[in-house]
């Protein structure tokens, strides 16, 4: 048995050689993002323990604070802040702005939790990444613009390729 790429090479006595193509399925956030319904929520955006949302589209946001799973596709701003808590799951597509120039806020990420970014994060302010956070950057196209500084409390996991635009990471 021998594998390469996406396909594995098997062979047996009474099977004879057989090739396997592996399906894997898409690590971009693009697929599911088509499918999904514009956001008409409030402006304050709270995701519960156990909730499931995902909504496409842009809106601004006064704060996000997510406990169960979010997936945001589009544009997005947020005015005071974001804060993904313990085993949370944040996933966004687009572009996202935390923040504004003369108004610092944070995103924070607590244990447990994760932030993956496929597009453009900007932090008017810091990255809090809490002991056993995660933030994860799909594709080789992402940019992160953090004008405070990156924030590590412990052990915290950094994944993908990414341009971190100010140098913070």
């Amino acid at each position: 048995m021998a594998s390469k790429d996406d396909y594995i090479f098997a062979a047996s006595g009474k099977s004879g050689f057989q090739i396997i193509k592996l399906n894997r399925p898409s690590e971009s956030l693009e697929e599911r993002c088509s499918e999904l319904s514009n956001y008409s929520g409030s402006a304050n955006l709270n995701v519960n323990s156990g909730e499931e949302l995902a909504y496409s589209g842009s809106k601004r946001f006064n704060n996000v604070n997510v406990n169960g799973s979010l997936l945001l596709c589009g544009s997005w701003t947020v005015k005071e802040g974001v804060a993904i808590n313990a085993n949370g799951l944040f996933e966004m597509n687009g572009t996202l702005v935390v923040g504004r120039n003369n108004r610092q806020r944070n995103i924070t990420i607590n244990s447990g939790a994760t932030l993956i970014v496929e597009g453009d994060l900007v932090i008017y302010g810091n990255l809090v990444l809490n002991d056993g956070a995660s933030i994860a950057f799909l594709g080789d196209d992402s940019v992160i613009a953090v004008t405070g500084e990156v924030i590590k409390n412990g052990d915290v996991t950094v994944t993908g390729n990414f341009n971190d635009y100010y140098n913070k990471f």
